[in-house]
């Protein structure tokens, strides 16, 4: 009888272990979901002058960057490139929704407007899709920039892998470095701060926008607000859009909206997961995509040929079909994105 009492106590034990850690590892998962909630909000509510690195991996390289940022909470921001030296002297403002690009060596101003960068339904909207599709864990406790950061993992549900491993300041919640992984597991970029002070005292001329004697003002590509239901957007199209049928799992329709650029109307329909979007872009006026100073490469699916781009965590996949120009980008590698193209047109 003593040795089934030792027994069932033992057992007891077991249970009650298994319990405890179950509860703790929900609570650890609790709390990681908390700090990332603060996170999204921290820029509101801290000022900085930092120094950021960005390196972006592609199957022909590496790309990296290397710039001053001053940030005014809640809504100013400006970025001063440092290297390489083609982009060197070049700097960004953002003002609330508005981006202003200064490109010195062109003289040249590109303005773009996003209403949704402010949009606070609409970032706790895709937190909590994030949420059904990911799950964060907490990795470790270490320091970036001298700040003692606490390390979170974001694992994708459907396939297990890590999509993401964001460091957050453990005072501000502020994002000092980040990794994004593609699909096979390699790291498609690294973002850090190689040195950050916290500071209000920012003079608000550093975010002026007036362009300097001699450059011309381009327009960017501007989004309208979503539109109220997706045939709104479609009837001002002036065309009939195609829908991709195959996504990865746990993606779902964000919005349809337009978007002009040089008088040019772009439907743009988003896809999301919650953290990563895929944008499928389409226009009758056969305006092909800006692939800037990089150079696409050709690939073919479906019986069609394609041009597309890697840079770092993003793809951007284009082709013409049915007297239609498509272009697909997102943060997808390129075997995912020719699926979702292939599924376009059947």
């Amino acid at each position: 009888m003593s040795f089934v009492k030792t027994g069932l106590a033992l057992v007891a034990l077991i249970i009650c272990r298994a319990a405890a850690s179950a509860a703790d590892a929900q609570t650890a998962d609790s709390r990681a979901a908390l700090l990332l909630r603060e996170s999204i909000d921290a820029p509101k509510t801290t000022s900085y002058i930092g120094q950021l690195q960005t390196v972006r991996f592609a199957s022909n390289g590496a790309w990296a960057t290397l710039a001053r940022i001053e940030h005014k909470a809640p809504s100013l921001t400006r970025r001063w490139f440092l290297a390489p030296e083609a982009l060197y002297g070049d700097y960004i403002v953002t003002r609330g929704a508005k981006t202003y690009r200064f490109n010195m060596k062109r003289a040249r101003i590109v303005v773009s407007n996003d209403p949704r960068a402010e949009d606070a339904v609409f970032a706790s909207d895709r937190l909590d899709l994030m949420f059904r599709n990911y799950r964060p864990l907490f990795d470790d406790i270490e320091s970036t920039a001298n700040h003692p950061t606490s390390s979170i993992l974001l694992i994708n549900k459907y396939t297990g892998e890590r999509a993401m491993r964001l460091w957050i300041d453990n005072r501000t919640r502020l994002v000092l470095r980040k990794e994004e992984f593609r699909g096979n597991g390699s790291v498609a970029s690294q973002t850090r701060f190689e040195a950050i002070r916290y500071t209000n005292n920012i003079p608000d001329d550093i975010f002026a926008i007036e362009p300097p004697a001699g450059f011309t003002r381009t327009e960017g590509l501007s989004a309208s607000v979503p539109a109220p239901n997706l045939d709104d957007a479609i009837r001002e199209a002036g065309f009939r859009p195609y829908m991709p049928k195959d996504l990865p799992q746990g993606f779902v329709l964000a919005d349809g909206n337009l978007m002009s650029a040089k008088s040019i109307k772009t439907l743009r329909l988003t896809y999301t997961d919650g953290l990563r979007t895929v944008s499928l872009f389409e226009n009758n006026k056969g305006a092909a995509a800006n692939f800037g100073d990089l150079h696409p490469r050709i690939t073919r699916f479906e019986g069609h040929e394609a041009r597309y781009i890697e840079d770092g965590s993003t793809t951007l996949l284009t082709w013409n079909e049915h007297d239609l120009h498509f272009a697909l980008a997102g943060d997808l590698g390129r075997e995912e994105l020719q699926q979702i193209a292939a599924s376009v047109v059947p």
